[in-house]
């Protein structure tokens, strides 16, 4: 009986763990806000990237996402799997190409099928607009291109929400420490470009 319980019990842990979802899978700040305190509505209605005020919050999945009035706060309670970035905020790029986790830069961005993609950008002026040069380098300017990266990263973020942790953190440059939290930070791999 005791053998049976301690079967039983070792295999409801080994299957339970293998369901469980990575730690903290979605990009958040220091602050604890997706998109660095962006919000995500902007990108739909205005047309560009705009900071959020914490006053007009709302929490999906747990993750607090801000809005620059109530307004893009209603339109986002009523449908946020429409706004929020795909593959966790991290960088489109990176995931699609070698299914490593770089943080998404939210004024390095594009809009494919209707899905907010955020890449990694630099912060001196020789690097700011890397993400948006390797993003058109890499879909050649084109839809297809587009969807063919997006196909790739939406391919390793699966596996990645299924428990495959080869997805390791990779930051390069200071400034992406304050863009992860303090456990995601305490697993990265710190490759300084700037």
């Amino acid at each position: 009986m005791r053998f049976c319980l301690i079967v039983c019990a070792t295999l409801f842990s080994l299957t339970t763990s293998a369901a469980e979802p990575p730690e903290e899978p979605v990009r958040v700040n220091s602050l604890g806000a997706a998109l660095d305190g962006y919000s995500p509505v902007s990108y739909f209605t205005e047309g560009k990237p705009e900071l959020g005020d914490p006053a007009f919050s709302a929490i999906h999945n747990g993750i607090s996402y801000w809005f620059t009035n109530a307004e893009q706060q209603a339109v986002f309670e009523a449908d946020p799997e429409s706004y929020v970035p795909a593959h966790g905020g991290w960088c489109t790029l990176m995931m699609g190409g070698s299914g490593r986790r770089t943080p998404g830069h939210p004024e390095s961005w594009s809009i494919v099928d209707g899905r907010l993609m955020l890449f990694w950008s630099g912060d001196t002026e020789e690097t700011k607009g890397m993400g948006m040069q390797n993003w058109l380098s890499k879909t050649k300017g084109t839809e297809s291109g587009a969807r063919s990266v997006v196909a790739a990263a939406d391919k390793n973020w699966a596996r990645f929400l299924q428990g495959d942790r080869q997805s390791r953190i990779f930051l390069y440059k200071e400034s992406d420490k304050q863009a992860v939290t303090e456990t995601q930070l305490a697993g990265a791999r710190i490759q300084l470009i700037e």
